[in-house]
């Protein structure tokens, strides 16, 4: 095996409805791995994450077998774990090869290289590529192989046929000259000296089997090994995750290593990262909007006081839900402060119009939260109820508890802190009734 390419294969099936797809997954996994034992399977469900597998630890350092140890000391753990399938390495297991023992005295005498021995040997076994055709519309390629006289395959490798990739001139000597230029010596034998080869015997000690590694994986440069798994159908992979890290984070390192969360949880970290790098730029641009809207601070204050409360809604439902705050639980977030403050400024524009018609305040922040009370209720509901197909959903599920948690304390939230906080900032006051006895 030269690269995963060569043994892969990818079946893409569609179903109907998602409540279809989980309701098969297992069943195509027990059947596939029963019917194939030699073939490894993993059938998996798309999503947005790009990683190949969601829970992964990554290893880095100089040498492979302790990288192994590492690794397969992760893949025990991961292994013990019952909500965990499909625990392996990334890399590929050892397979047999030919090291041939080089005999640098021997080669050099002979005007022969390392390059002109795996060149030659690569001729004598699967043959040196020198083109393509195509039959048809299937594209063949053509290659040159060494054979015996009689046109068959060489079959004892220490016979192969050495040659070199540019002409010897170590048999041009003195004598060579003189025989050319006297005749005993004619063109063809002097054409047959440059082109001479020699067994494989002569110019190496011996060969070898030996065991190595078909695919040595790299990350910027540095050799690492990962250990991967999936989370069984239905099961949260940073739920997972999360059951292992204490475990995994406590094997000793050796000088020289270092580990990592790869997989979703990486690709999750890494999105955050990105998402968050003008975050700061849109809250600045966000509260020069409101300044220049309201046309003073005391009402984007309140539109900022508001927005902590939101959390209660976010983690209540997490709790609840069981679900995992990730990627897309955090850009829910972001887009439930968006509606938030889109309910606080119609709210407070509200206000603003009945007190500019004469309305006393205190009456105003009343009746303004009475006005806005059945469409911001209708709006959080039908929006609440178009989350619930979400519920079920690996990835999009979080996003929606968020968006329906959320929701429903913000409109509590707009109802009531808003008018409170208006009263505090504006020094709004029921007047006191005066009795005439």
């Amino acid at each position: 095996i030269t690269g995963s390419s060569l043994s892969y294969g990818e079946l893409i099936v569609d179903f109907k409805s998602s409540k279809s797809a989980l309701k098969h997954i297992d069943e195509l996994q027990s059947y596939l791995s029963a019917q194939y034992p030699d073939a490894q399977v993993r059938v998996k469900r798309y999503n947005l994450m790009f990683k190949e597998y969601p829970i992964e630890v990554i290893f880095k350092g100089p040498d492979p077998a302790i990288l192994h140890k590492l690794t397969d000391s992760v893949v025990d753990i991961m292994q013990q774990q019952p909500e965990t399938q499909m625990a392996r390495s990334n890399w590929f297991p050892k397979v047999p090869a030919l090291h041939i023992q080089y005999d640098q005295a021997n080669a050099l005498r002979a005007g022969l290289t390392r390059r002109d021995i795996g060149l030659s040997l690569m001729g004598t076994t699967y043959g040196i590529p020198v083109g393509t055709f195509y039959e048809g519309a299937e594209r063949k390629s053509i290659n040159i192989r060494s054979v015996d006289k009689d046109g068959m395959p060489i079959e004892s490798l220490e016979q192969a046929a050495i040659f070199g990739t540019t002409p010897s001139l170590s048999a041009i000597n003195k004598e060579t000259i003189q025989g050319l230029m006297t005749g005993t010596i004619t063109k063809q034998d002097v054409i047959s000296m440059l082109l001479r080869t020699v067994p494989l015997s002569g110019v190496s000690e011996g060969i070898d089997l030996v065991w190595e590694e078909p695919i040595i994986r790299r990350i910027n440069g540095e050799r690492s090994m990962k250990a991967q798994c999936s989370p069984n159908n239905g099961e949260s992979a940073e739920a997972l995750r999360t059951a292992i890290a204490k475990e995994v984070e406590q094997i000793e390192l050796p000088e020289g290593y270092s580990m990592e969360w790869g997989g979703e949880y990486s690709a999750s970290h890494e999105s955050t990262k990105y998402l968050f790098r003008y975050y700061p730029v849109a809250v600045i641009l966000m509260l020069a909007i409101l300044i220049m809207l309201f046309g003073d601070y005391r009402k984007p204050l309140i539109v900022i006081l508001c927005l902590p409360p939101l959390a209660i809604g976010v983690v209540w439902g997490m709790l609840i839900s069981g679900k995992t705050f990730g990627f897309t639980a955090i850009v829910a977030t972001l887009g439930l402060i968006g509606m938030l403050i889109k309910n606080i400024i119609v709210l407070l524009d509200e206000i603003t119009l009945l007190i500019s018609q004469g309305v006393r305040p205190h009456i105003a922040l009343i009746e303004s939260s009475k006005s806005r009370l059945r469409p911001v209720m209708l709006a959080s509901l039908t929006t609440i109820l178009g989350m619930l197909p979400l519920l079920g959903d690996e990835l999009f599920g979080p996003a929606a508890v968020v968006i329906m948690g959320g929701l429903l304390v913000g409109t509590l939230v707009t109802l009531l802190f808003v008018p409170l906080l208006y009263a505090i900032f504006y020094g709004i006051h029921k007047p006191k009734t005066i009795s005439n006895e």
